[in-house]
């Protein structure tokens, strides 16, 4: 660092000292401010284009839109989901022993209500700081704490201090003394905070240039509740460490990205959209011709507004007209037709636009995070190849460093609080710690699919692909873990899982798996989902005592199946009795014992469940030639079937 003196207490000479000789970081969070804030690059266009008019730039500027903030955001958006994995909880320890703070103002309490406006600790980090330490590792987050205030707007002294994160921006700090103090600017160019274990103190400079405070707050801490955002070590210098966000990597990718979207854009006025030309004929008869008149010997611009260097302008929804050349008088013929279109070459606009979509695929492949995007086929020299363990030690770490802020920011807090009550050791004892799972959900359900496609078709172990298929369902289906339970079930205990129908009639056929296999694997989302209704604790049972309760279905299935065979066997056996020798047709079947038979298996099927009652009418109808009211009256009112005994008996019938 350029300033190696170490201020422990910010006075005005420290101040005049700072203030002539600032330190400040801020190249990368100027740079992030483009992607996160909407900022025009400004500085970026201006350096790829150092000597465009003035105009241009203008141009480009108002014109400007900030179409790469969808990745940062998609990016964010990502790391979000850390707040939601297995495993990533703050744990608090038992706070019985801290018998001297008062009911309903332990800790736990505070942080989890009132963080920071009425957010907890938790959600304050993910909606808030979680986007400021990505954008910039060197912002400072300061716990500071004030007196409640009462209803008639006084300090309520009999109270706990309510402590409250702020933040502050690399953009203004300009001094920073890791654990002592730091200084940044105010609003106006003579002005300055400063904050240290003695006060937070706003400082202006007077008409003389001597530096005095205007107003001041006692730290009533006692402690530098204040620390950097952090990321990754960029240095370690004798006032303290200074960083590099772990999403660094990305910015480069998008520069270049958004430098030459804006030419692209400029690219496409210039030779996408159509250019008329036209032959001029017709001069303006105010100045001649000549562009300009004459005014006391000057020459001034031509009064006609239509006048475009000499030559009426017309509008492209009007007649052109050409009037005759003279050629006698040496004037060249107009050309037919006067007027086409410029010819321009489209390649240069389809080059850059390939070249931006490339640079974006590599911004997130350079964090590890290329599976938010899907690489379209066209765009070619991309890489396709993904690494979990590569993007799961970048969620790893960054779930490392927001645990890390939770973990000060609770303790500052904490000092804040009930310094007053208990030491600072003991103060410790009572903050949580923030557990950090080694492995995070975080591929989308399309990029899964994709994976579990690519697996299918190289040919994977079914053990391999049965994982793939639970991780999809879990992320298909993160908030109903019952639902994730049914289709991991009917997944586990499937016989024939992953099978299509003619592989599994062909496994049959060859006797490769039983009747009630077969049966399981048709029926098997009916059956998991009649086994949890019908048994609550299905779930807690052993594979194989829940593979009983499936076989159980499946027994009774079977049976059922072979019951109405049984009876459809009898009625459709009917199919054979056509025109005899005799004469008689399907219409006489009344008539016959065989006619008898087949309306009691048709009453049969009715109350068995085979068929119901006019299903039943329509097939007497049909196969004895009878009219709808015959057809009724010859079945009657069938009564279903309610138990085995029943059945029995109507069996017995025929």
């Amino acid at each position: 660092m350029e300033l190696e003196k170490n201020y422990k207490i910010i006075d005005a000479n420290a101040i005049a000292e700072i203030y002539k000789k600032p330190h400040m970081e801020d190249e990368e969070y100027t740079n992030f401010k483009y992607y996160s804030d909407n900022e025009y690059p400004k500085k970026l266009i201006d350096e790829r284009r150092p000597n465009e008019a003035q105009m241009v730039k203008e141009y480009r500027e108002k014109t400007y839109q900030p179409v790469f903030q969808e990745v940062f955001d998609r990016v964010l958006a990502s790391l979000n989901k850390i707040h939601r994995a297995d495993g990533f909880f703050i744990k608090y320890p038992d706070q019985k022993e801290f018998t001297q703070i008062a009911d309903g103002e332990k800790l736990p309490e505070y942080l989890e209500t009132d963080f920071k406006g009425k957010q907890s600790i938790m959600n304050y980090t993910f909606s808030t700081l979680l986007k400021q330490y990505i954008i910039d590792a060197n912002g400072i987050c300061l716990i500071w704490g004030y007196q409640p205030i009462t209803e008639e707007g006084n300090e309520d002294n009999t109270n706990y201090i309510e402590p409250h994160p702020y933040i502050i921006n690399t953009d203004k700090i300009i001094y920073f003394s890791e654990g002592e103090s730091f200084v940044y600017r105010g609003e106006h160019s003579r002005e300055l905070y400063s904050v240290d274990k003695i006060q937070w103190a706003k400082w202006v400079m007077d008409k003389r240039g001597v530096w005095r405070i205007e107003k001041s707050i006692p730290n009533l801490s006692g402690e530098a509740c204040f620390f950097r955002l952090g990321g990754l070590v960029e240095s370690t210098e004798d006032l303290g460490t200074e960083y590099q966000s772990r999403l660094k990597a990305m910015l480069p990718w998008l520069n270049v990205a958004t430098v030459e979207f804006s030419d692209l854009q400029a690219e496409i006025v210039m030779h996408i959209h159509s250019q008329q030309w036209i032959y001029q004929s017709e001069e303006c008869g105010t100045c001649n011709g000549n562009g300009y008149l004459m005014k006391d010997q000057q020459k001034v611009p031509c009064t006609n507004s239509s006048c475009k260097g000499g030559y009426v302008s017309f509008s492209p929804y009007e007649p052109l007209r050409i009037r005759p050349a003279k050629v006698n008088m040496g004037e060249t013929a107009a050309p037919t037709p006067p007027m086409g279109y410029v010819q321009k070459d489209t390649e240069i606009a389809k080059l850059q636009d390939a070249r931006i979509d490339r640079h974006r695929n590599r911004a997130l492949s350079a964090i590890n995070m290329q599976f938010l995007e899907v690489i379209p086929a066209a765009v070619s020299g991309v890489s396709k190849a993904y690494d979990r363990d590569e993007t799961n030690n970048t969620f790893y770490a960054i779930a490392k460093d927001l645990g890390r802020i939770i973990e000060f920011s609770a303790y500052y807090v904490a000092v804040w609080r009930y310094n007053q009550i208990y030491s600072n050791d003991i103060i410790k004892m009572m903050c949580p710690i923030v557990i950090v799972p080694n492995t995070f959900d975080i591929l989308s359900s399309d990029f899964l699919i994709q994976e579990i496609k690519a697996a299918k078709d190289s040919g994977l172990n079914d053990s391999v692909l049965s994982e793939m298929e639970i991780e999809f369902i879990k992320k298909r289906f993160p908030n109903d873990p019952t639902l994730q339970n049914i289709k991991i079930d009917a997944m586990n205990l499937d016989p024939l899982s992953g099978l299509s129908a003619e592989e599994k009639a062909l496994i049959i056929s060859n006797k490769g798996a039983s009747k009630q296999d077969y049966i399981i694997s048709t029926y098997i989302q009916d059956f998991i989902a009649k086994a949890y209704q019908e048994n609550k604790d299905f779930q807690s049972k052993t594979i194989d005592q829940k593979s009983k309760v499936l076989y159980d279905y499946a027994n009774q299935k079977l049976k059922d199946i072979n019951t109405k065979e049984i009876l459809a066997s009898k009625i459709f056996g009917l199919d054979t009795l056509t025109a005899n020798d005799s004469g008689k047709g399907p219409a006489d079947l009344k008539y016959t014992v065989g006619g008898l038979t087949g309306i009691i298996e048709i009453v049969k099927a009715v109350s068995s469940g085979v068929y119901d009652l006019e299903a039943a009418i329509n097939m007497v109808m049909d196969r004895f030639g009878l009219t709808y009211e015959q057809a009724k009256a010859q079945l009657g009112t069938p009564a279903i079937i309610s138990s085995e005994a029943e059945l029995d008996k109507v069996t017995k019938l025929t």
